[in-house]
């Protein structure tokens, strides 16, 4: 097995691939915003720790994050996101996530949506995998379920998540989230407990940054060994 890379090279593989990941996608989105009159939007993030259902992907390190998003008209919708990484005895430097779905919104006011993405690590394709997903929106909340036919490599799972937003003011707002996983054959023969996640956050908008500071906190699960998640994590991101 490789050494992991040296921070300065994690960074390094991280801003080389963000940029080219960035290239691809602004030609791709610029395209088709174009020819349909879409909605194309991106953001800049950087935060304490990148923390994902309960675990650490930076090992308590901060993290650099770049996403991009498409929207037609017709309910189509398509992106990609790339964030700095650091995997206990990998030496991967980031991770990329590409996602394309379609939305539609109901007369009630409720919104549907179903799609796909794929989940992918820079050096290390041991991790790679792909998840379904489907869920209804509404204005201060969604629920989503996710289907993996090979999470991380390993067996099957689903997850099942809800976020909330809560208006505190003009520019303050109250953010949650709950999820829960269960995994189930391919994890070392046996799927294990289902496991929850929680967040609870702050959030302050600045015109186009905001700043989000959230507790954190995850059942304890010795089948997985990335480690938790701090408790608390600090972010910044800018939107264009």
């Amino acid at each position: 097995m490789r050494a992991p890379l040296l921070p300065a090279t994690r960074h390094h593989c991280f801003f080389r691939t963000a940029l080219r990941a960035r290239g691809v996608l602004a030609t791709f989105l610029l395209t088709f915003s174009c020819a349909t009159q879409a909605q194309v939007s991106a953001s800049l993030s950087l935060v304490s720790e990148y923390a994902v259902r309960g675990l650490s992907l930076s090992e308590g390190r901060p993290a650099a994050q770049l996403r991009v998003d498409y929207d037609s008209p017709s309910g189509l919708y398509a992106g990609g996101f790339v964030s700095s990484a650091s995997l206990a005895y990998s030496p991967t430097g980031a991770q990329l996530i590409a996602y394309a779905g379609y939305a539609r919104r109901m007369a009630s006011g409720l919104s549907w949506d179903a799609g796909i993405s794929r989940t992918s690590f820079a050096r290390d394709a041991r991790y790679r995998y792909d998840e379904f997903h489907a869920g209804l929106s509404w204005e201060s909340g969604s629920v989503r379920a996710y289907l993996s036919p090979h999470y991380y490599g390993a067996g099957r799972s689903a997850y099942l998540e809800w976020n909330g937003v809560h208006p505190l003011g003009e520019r303050w707002r109250l953010v949650g989230h709950a999820g829960v996983l269960r995994r189930f054959g391919g994890y070392g023969g046996a799927g294990g407990p289902a496991r929850a996640d929680l967040r609870l956050g702050l959030a302050y908008d600045a015109g186009p940054a905001t700043f989000q500071l959230a507790w954190l906190a995850r059942q304890r699960d010795p089948a997985v060994a990335a480690p938790r998640a701090r408790a608390l994590a600090a972010s910044i991101g800018v939107a264009f």
